[in-house]
């Protein structure tokens, strides 16, 4: 009867609509499978700079930058008070933090080799790590800020961001890159939760 063919082939719709929005079709992509961080850094080309200067040489070109800067261009030299304690007190820091996490690699036994993070055993988490992704990197900027500081230049200091920069571009991303092909949603959720910087 033609009652009954139409209620039949409402039937057969109503399951095949079912059907699809039960997602049987769509295929699922598994927690490993990098989705986030190719959204991340997949439009970023590589560039041939990436991980290719270790980051102690990059620390020491910029404060010889800064030095140079400050003898021969004192342009914007300026009195700042109490400038010798608060080098003093930003250079503990920065060392203390970067020995400090230099220390919790070698007791995990992990790689701090900067050119080669995907030798990396684990993701540390904790200590310095908990606040920030990248301790190590931290510390060498508070030291050069107090050397910035100790040579009492504004311009020396205005060169902070280019080094922020370059360690960002060339550097982090590159390892974060790296981390999160290896760890997969470990470090996604890592990096969720923990600041690049500070």
């Amino acid at each position: 009867m033609p009652t009954e063919n139409r209620a039949s082939g409402n039937h057969r719709d109503t399951e095949n609509k079912e059907h699809l929005n039960n997602g049987s079709d769509t295929p699922e992509r598994s927690p490993d499978s990098g989705g986030s961080d190719n959204r991340e850094y997949g439009n970023l080309r590589r560039h041939p700079l990436e991980l290719k200067i270790p980051p102690v040489v990059v620390f020491g070109f910029f404060a010889a930058v800064m030095w140079t800067i400050a003898v021969y261009f004192p342009v914007f030299a300026v009195d700042i008070p109490f400038h010798l304690t608060i080098t003093v007190f930003l250079f503990v820091v920065g060392i203390a933090t970067g020995l400090y996490s230099i220390y919790l690699f070698l007791r995990i036994r992990t790689t701090v080799h900067a050119h080669k993070p995907s030798d990396s055993r684990t993701l540390l988490t904790t200590g310095p790590y908990k606040h920030t992704r990248n301790p190590m990197y931290l510390s060498l900027s508070i030291v050069l800020i107090a050397w910035a500081i100790f040579l009492s230049d504004l311009l020396a200091l205005m060169l902070m961001p280019a080094f922020y920069g370059y360690m960002t571009r060339f550097q982090i991303i590159p390892e974060e890159r790296e981390l999160a092909e290896k760890f997969g949603e470990e470090y996604r959720d890592y990096a969720e939760r923990t600041p690049r910087w500070l």
